[in-house]
């Protein structure tokens, strides 16, 4: 018997058939998940590397939070001198008490390397509603600079492609309550400038380029 945990996914969770597991993986951006002999060996991945390890905060539970929650999100995709790109997303999470989170990376999966930039964005949404998700919050207000990312969740826009419509699809099914505020990129507004280097360099720092 084996025991497939997914890290990041639709719910993540241990799962002991894989049909249950690829429902779960299949289509999503950036699944993270994998197969073991043993379940401690499942729930220790789980944990493992989590992206809150060096904060102090608890990597789940209920956190709590000072007033409203914001989130500033951004992606980068730089071309190569070898004409390959590299991507990045970055997300900074505040409450009224100042800064509660700040996270950075380079998995994009190869499908959605046909956006860009909005690969980038789309992951740093994720990963932060993710992040706001699991320690009860759940409410907050999105700044983002590309329209795409309110519209394809609110409906106004039509997700053409799978990574868009999985994007959108997990989202909604966060249950999460949130206001979206678009801001001009590149105009100045610190926090803004501030995921968006943060973006860069983990684009800057990817292990390896990636062919479009």
């Amino acid at each position: 018997m084996k025991f497939y945990a997914v890290r990041k996914g639709r719910r993540p969770g241990v799962y002991t058939t894989w049909p249950s597991c690829e429902e779960q993986v299949k289509g999503f951006p950036g699944a993270v998940y994998k197969a073991f002999p043993t379940k401690a060996q499942a729930l220790s991945f789980m944990g493992e590397s989590h992206p809150d390890a060096t904060t102090g905060l608890p990597p789940t539970g209920t956190l709590p939070t000072t007033g409203t929650i914001h989130v500033w999100v951004d992606g980068s995709c730089l071309p190569s001198s070898t004409g390959r790109l590299n991507f990045g997303w970055a997300y900074v999470i505040f409450d009224g008490g100042g800064e509660l989170h700040r996270a950075s990376g380079h998995d994009v999966p190869a499908e959605a390397r046909r956006h860009r930039n909005v690969a980038g964005e789309i992951q740093a949404v994720l990963q932060a509603l993710e992040w706001c998700r699991a320690r009860g919050i759940a409410a907050a207000e999105v700044h983002f600079d590309y329209q795409g990312l309110a519209s394809w969740v609110d409906g106004t826009w039509k997700a053409r492609t799978s990574f868009t419509q999985a994007y959108a699809e997990r989202v909604r099914a966060l249950g999460m309550t949130l206001t979206w505020h678009k801001v001009q990129a590149h105009s100045g507004e610190p926090y803004n400038e501030l995921v968006d280097q943060l973006a860069r360099e983990a684009a800057r720092s990817a292990p390896g380029n990636h062919k479009i």
